[in-house]
């Protein structure tokens, strides 16, 4: 059988599109998680976040963490006496590992989260809390490591 140009152009063209139409077909099936599912109504509110920010930074004695194998032990400011708030920890590769706590702390301004049943990895922590009606807002990057 003598294979001319013409079929060879038709079988390019034919493998190209099947190859493109594949491609369409694997990132159809792609699972893209955002930050949260209200994405963009967070958006607009982030300019209370921006004054939240500025808030703690301006603190003498901001927030501090650390980690101690599996958990990660928070001291706020010793100012702060009675604060309230929460802390959303979220793993940017996968949103079931997301948690969220309320803040509570004992009489030297600190708190322990456990993170036991997370696995290793980076995390993304953030801090709101509110005291005398003063909002304070801190991000950080945790990395649970064995």
């Amino acid at each position: 059988m003598k294979l001319n140009w013409g079929f060879g152009i038709f079988a390019f063209y034919t493998a190209f599109v099947v190859f493109i139409l594949f491609l369409v077909f694997r990132s159809s099936q792609e699972q893209i998680d955002l930050v949260t599912d209200d994405y963009y109504q967070k958006e607009l509110e982030y300019q209370d976040v921006i004054k939240k920010m500025d808030n703690a930074t301006k603190l003498d004695s901001g927030l501090h963490y650390t980690i101690n194998k599996m958990n990660v032990d928070l001291r706020f400011p010793p100012s702060h006496k009675k604060l309230n708030g929460n802390i959303n920890v979220y793993r940017p590769s996968n949103k079931n590992f997301d948690k969220s706590f309320d803040i509570y702390v004992n009489e030297n301004n600190e708190m322990t989260i456990s993170m036991k049943d997370s696995p290793l990895g980076l995390y993304k922590m953030k801090v709101s809390w509110e005291v005398d009606s003063m909002g304070f807002y801190v991000e950080k990057d945790i990395y649970l490591t064995p």
